[in-house]
């Protein structure tokens, strides 16, 4: 199976996602769950009035962190890029799941995981992925 599709796979299974951001030096971690594959990227939707969106803003480095019901979980350490590439945003119009009812509200934003690094724990064994 291809590395993204294995990852990818692991999100989607496991709906909520932690994302962490730095916020004056430190840590802070809240769910996001509007993971979408699309153009061969790992997608994510959010408002822009949210404080995550200034902290990513401040410094675009993010770890994401999920665990499964059985305890197997992946660790995601990527660059933010944020993008208005309309035909994602109507991706997730489609897909009917977020509170956005336009393309152009000016609140939507969207961003891909770029220079990602993927560490997949399940029963004892790591695999390690690594995306440009």
């Amino acid at each position: 199976m291809e590395k993204l599709t294995i990852v990818m796979d692991f999100l989607q299974q496991n709906k909520i996602q932690i994302l962490s951001t730095i916020h004056d030096s430190k840590p802070i971690a809240r769910p996001i769950g509007s993971v979408m594959l699309a153009k061969n990227k790992i997608w994510y939707c959010m408002n822009n009035d949210k404080p995550m969106f200034m902290q990513l803003q401040q410094n675009p480095m993010v770890c994401i962190c999920v665990c499964a019901q059985d305890y197997s979980w992946i660790r995601i350490h990527a660059k933010a890029v944020f993008s208005d590439d309309k035909d994602i945003k109507k991706q997730y119009l489609e897909r009917g799941t977020s509170s956005f009812k336009d393309i152009n509200d000016p609140r939507f934003s969207i961003f891909y995981l770029s220079d990602m690094h993927a560490e997949l724990h399940i029963k004892g064994v790591v695999e390690n992925y690594n995306f440009t």
